[in-house]
């Protein structure tokens, strides 16, 4: 794979890095950058090699979501329900992968970067990286898992607060609230990330298999029936005035105008 790649991939002592590699862009996903991540997830998923999957970014983020110049783009005849499903059945795959996946968290991390993160088994966070949900500042809301796994790991009134305000958390704050596991300052990020990674991979992949199983069994359904009631929402917003409205406002670098219900 070429170092010129949007997405990377390395093995290093049992471990798997994938790394998204468009620091230009704070590593923010368009559809080429998606569609090789999904590819990636799964080589290293198949990797014997791998025992333990790293996600991580190359220059000061780890992941900025959807490339705010590739919103609302969707392959030519598809319907707002027929690209969502295609998003959610990548989802759902990378839920379903065996191994332990670990986000190291720096720089951004922000909608579906963020949300890419939470969907991990483990979350390492610079203190100072900034983490949010902010897709209600664009008219939409999540599709990745945020509303329902942010509820299981903040409880519900900060998961709707992250949710209707579009705040960001540092990584010190989210570590307080349960959504980050272990914090440390920046430049100790990737050798503490590392150091997890590697505890891990020495173990019996089998037995690792079946901790990580029997943890999400607890979750597990909850989370990918909130992902499909997601989709439904994100489907019905798409042809919202609100929408619509929020778009136009940000185009037009004004503050939006909303009617109302």
């Amino acid at each position: 794979m070429s170092s010129e790649a949007p997405i990377l991939y390395e093995v290093v002592d049992g471990v798997g890095s994938v790394i998204f590699n468009r620091p230009h862009r704070h590593n923010a996903l368009d559809d080429e950058a998606s569609a090789l991540f999904a590819e990636t997830l799964m080589k290293a998923r198949d990797d014997v090699e791998a025992r333990v999957i790293i996600l991580r970014g190359n220059g000061a983020s780890f992941c900025s979501g959807r490339d705010t110049a590739a919103l609302g783009q969707r392959f030519t005849g598809l319907s707002d329900f027929q690209h969502l499903s295609r998003s959610l059945r990548r989802k759902l795959d990378m839920l379903d992968i065996q191994k332990p996946l670990i986000a190291e968290l720096k720089g951004h991390a922000i909608g579906g970067g963020f949300e890419m993160a939470l969907k991990c088994d483990i979350r390492v966070a610079a203190a100072d990286a900034k983490l949010s949900l902010p897709e209600i500042n664009w008219g939409i809301m999540t599709d990745s898992g945020g509303s329902v796994i942010s509820t299981a790991l903040a409880g519900p009134g900060r998961a709707k607060y992250l949710l209707m305000t579009g705040d960001v958390l540092s990584g010190t704050q989210a570590h307080e609230w349960g959504m980050v596991d272990f914090v440390c300052p920046v430049e100790e990020l990737q050798a503490k990330t590392f150091e997890i990674a590697r505890k891990i991979a020495a173990q019996p992949p089998m037995h690792v298999a079946l901790a990580k199983q029997l943890v999400d069994d607890v979750y597990g359904e909850i989370i990918r029936r909130g992902l499909r009631n997601e989709m439904v929402s994100l489907t019905a917003l798409y042809a919202s005035d609100d929408y619509k409205e929020a778009r136009a406002a940000r185009n037009e670098k004004r503050k939006p105008v909303y009617k109302g219900r």
